[in-house]
Formats: C-alpha cells, sequence, structure tokens
C-alpha cells in the first residue's frame, strides 16, 4: 500500500456507528438535488442522488449549493462503524467529518471528533 506522507495517522477514541446503511454516492458529471442544510455543520448539504438515494454531500463536491447541482467529482457519503483502537490515516477532513481509511482498506466517514492523532 503505497500512501502519501501527508496523510495523519489516527487512532479511533471513542467508538461510532453508522447512521446510513444505504447511502448517497455519486460520480462527476451526475446531476444532484439539493433539499437542505444541516443545522450544525452548515457546509454539509442533504442531497438525492440521480439513483434516489439520499445523503449528506459536503457543498466541495458540488456546483451549487441548492437546487439541482452538478457533482465537481466522484463521491460517496459511506460512514464507518468504527472501535476504539482501530488505526488509519484521515484522507479529507471536511468540517467536523473525516474520510478515513482504517486498517484493513476499510474506507469512509467519521465524525472528527472520534479520532485523535496517532503517536507511532
Amino acid at each position: 500500500m503505497s500512501m502519501e506522507r501527508s496523510l495523519q495517522e489516527v487512532m479511533v477514541r471513542e467508538p461510532y456507528a453508522a447512521q446510513y446503511a444505504d447511502p448517497i454516492a455519486f460520480h462527476q458529471g451526475d446531476i444532484v438535488q439539493v433539499q437542505r442544510a444541516d443545522a450544525e455543520f452548515v457546509e454539509w448539504l442533504w442531497c438525492r442522488g440521480p439513483d434516489g438515494k439520499e445523503g449528506w454531500v459536503h457543498r466541495s463536491f458540488l456546483s451549487e449549493s441548492s437546487g439541482h447541482a452538478t457533482a465537481i467529482s466522484d463521491y460517496s457519503a459511506r460512514e464507518l462503524t468504527v472501535s476504539v483502537g482501530e488505526r488509519g490515516w484521515i484522507i479529507q477532513a471536511l468540517n467536523g467529518w473525516a474520510l478515513v481509511e482504517l486498517e484493513g482498506s476499510r474506507v469512509g466517514w467519521v465524525p472528527e471528533g472520534v479520532l485523535q492523532t496517532s503517536n507511532i
């Protein structure tokens, strides 16, 4: 596995259970319907994808923050269920959420608050 050295190594300090079993996912160029912004994390928007699946999408993945938006990159809202002590790397951190790759090649989103910088 070739990890870029810029990825931040982390460890899970609190358990987290994924909230959505079948989340929104789309490809660059897809049309996405933006429905509302999150009250706490305003850069996260509740959206409906081209296949009818719904979920949270960060504003940075979309051309618009309301109405019909075009996806500017591929995206999946897949969350991970994590346990204390799991280790991995932050791929991207956006407004309170982190896209992580954990050992064993599991990739998905978790709240940043359940992670701590690892001192390995």
